[in-house]
């Protein structure tokens, strides 16, 4: 019964995989490297999810060869997965993309299974093959290993180098990515560790838990990166149409509360500066940057503008949203990317702000 659901999961997961394929390459940034890299990242895995499917279902009887030697698919995930995530930092320049040297392994690894040809009907030399593969698991284990983390030091170590990314993107999903890869790492090195001393007659099921969780990770790395990505693309247009076309006006939204001085100092500075568009803009840096402590601006903020700090900031990005949903020049754009590119951190903050202020949907209020 367990092996059904698996089998179903796998040959599920592939339909899926080819599924995503179709649909990025058809997207309008389908050609972009970043995307087919991601492509090859889903491509490598679902052809390794296949082939276990095809040896553990249609061929269960094949020769111990035939099922020991599979084609290594699975030794190109992890070096397209880090050159997708260079490609998606913007920094192929500065740091290798192995794909030279991951393809020249691949290429090695099906030229060693080329001359073992002669070894197809010596059932005698099985300990050979089989002991062959483990070793050849164990390099391929440990490469893999190499790039993730390479990978992590990369992502939460070298972040200057990527400050263009984070202008548009905070890679918060890429580093819970890294977290919960890290788990599948340790589940493949147990699955190697306790399969060390079963040469001829390894234990299947130990490998289950590793190839479910890994193709679900990956399959949601494939998901999120491609959506990020795209919004990330689009908000960099969006930006540039922004600062071409929009002409700078004093004022955010009628008062007829006579504004304190040192308010109007202070609506001045987040606006001119345009502050509110940091998404990790608070009280605390305005507090540095004005020179005034946070009790004193949080109580001259909710005085003034009858808000409390976060609702006033979210208020100028609601306004400034606003603009460019009913402007025809950006219908163009979704409205996920309009409301990142005006301060908020994620879909469902700016939806919420927008409801609390306008009292209707972004969707809503742009076909009003």
């Amino acid at each position: 019964m367990m092996k059904n659901i698996f089998d179903f999961l796998m040959i599920s997961g592939v339909l899926l995989g080819i599924i995503f394929i179709v649909a990025t390459k058809l997207s309008k940034n389908g050609s972009a490297k970043t995307i087919v890299y991601l492509n090859l990242v889903v491509l490598f895995l679902l052809l390794n999810n296949l082939q276990v499917f095809l040896l553990e279902t249609v061929f269960v009887d094949a020769n111990f060869f035939f099922r020991r030697l599979e084609i290594p698919w699975y030794v190109l995930i992890f070096p397209s997965f880090y050159t997708f995530l260079i490609y998606y930092l913007k920094i192929e320049r500065k740091k290798a993309t192995f794909v030279y040297i991951s393809f020249s392994l691949f290429i090695l690894e099906i030229a060693i299974r080329i001359a073992f040809i002669p070894y197809f009907f010596h059932d005698e030399n099985n300990f050979f093959i089989a002991r062959y593969t483990q070793i050849e698991e164990i390099i391929n284990a440990s490469y893999a290993i190499f790039l993730f983390i390479k990978a992590i030091i990369i992502l939460f170590k070298y972040s200057d180098l990527y400050q263009s990314v984070l202008a548009f993107d905070n890679v918060k999903w890429l580093k819970n990515f890294m977290f919960f890869g890290s788990i599948v790492i340790l589940m493949w090195v147990c699955a190697i560790l306790l399969n060390l001393d079963k040469v001829l007659n390894r234990e299947i099921f130990i490998y289950y838990p590793l190839r479910l969780s890994s193709t679900s990770l990956l399959y949601w790395i494939s998901y999120q990166g491609f959506y990020n990505y795209s919004v990330m693309v689009e908000r960099i247009q969006l930006r540039k149409e922004m600062a071409a076309k929009e002409i700078y006006k004093n004022g955010t939204h009628n008062s007829k509360k006579p504004e304190n001085e040192k308010f109007l100092m202070i609506k001045n500075h987040i606006k001119k500066n345009k502050r509110f568009l940091d998404p990790t803009f608070s009280l605390e840096r305005l507090s540095s940057e004005m020179g005034m402590s946070t009790n004193k601006l949080s109580h001259l903020i909710n005085k003034e503008s009858g808000r409390n700090f976060p609702d006033y900031i979210n208020f100028l990005r609601v306004e400034k949203a606003k603009k460019y949903l009913i402007k025809s020049d950006f219908s163009a754009y979704t409205i996920v990317a309009i409301g990142l590119e005006c301060g908020f951190n994620s879909k469902s903050t700016f939806y919420a702000a927008f409801k609390k202020f306008t009292n209707v949907t972004p969707s809503e209020f742009k076909e009003i």
